[in-house]
């Protein structure tokens, strides 16, 4: 899950970078040259993987109580 997010950030960057570095900007001029199929592919890939990761975020969310207990009890010696 962090190397999924960590992808997601690598990807945002370069794409905000992409306005301000030429070579960077060939790339994203790159993505629009792509057929059209390829580009709703991509971008319906990007919101699967955002909606996994804020589904996944919210289950974590819900169930941090539960996360503390199992933290705080003690051991017992079998």
């Amino acid at each position: 899950m962090r190397m999924t997010g960590a992808i997601m950030v690598a990807a945002g960057v370069l794409i905000v970078l992409s306005y301000f570095f030429v070579p960077l900007g060939r790339v994203l001029n790159w993505f629009w040259l792509l057929p059209v199929q390829l580009q709703i592919g991509f971008g319906v890939a990007a919101i699967g993987l955002t909606v996994l990761i804020i589904s996944l975020l919210a289950e974590r969310w819900k169930d941090r109580h539960k996360d503390k207990a199992l933290r705080d009890e003690t051991p017992t010696p079998s």
